[in-house]
């Protein structure tokens, strides 16, 4: 399931407000399209530690009580990449 909220602006005081420190799949946005999709047991630390690559914004979705993060992410992952036809630019590798 995507991710259906819109983006966030990328600041340490947005990240600690919003995001809660819970697992899920999260999206960084960089001068208006998706350069990163990732996913972590602990959404707020993650995000935070993504501050350093200037991301403009980000969104997330929790996961669910018997859903997989990981497994999450390489959904998310796959129907982005069939979409736009490559892995967003700051991706390095299938998740």
């Amino acid at each position: 399931m995507p991710i259906s909220k819109p983006y966030t602006k990328a600041t340490e005081k947005k990240i600690k407000s919003k995001v809660p420190q819970k697992a899920g799949v999260y999206e960084l946005k960089s001068f208006g399209e998706t350069k990163y999709i990732g996913s972590s047991k602990n959404l707020q630390e993650r995000l935070l530690t993504h501050l350093k690559k200037d991301p403009n914004g980000f969104r997330f979705k929790k996961a669910g009580l018997l859903s997989s993060h990981k497994k999450m992410e390489r959904k998310h992952y796959d129907r982005y990449v069939e979409k736009h036809g490559s892995e967003p630019d700051w991706n390095q590798k299938r998740p």
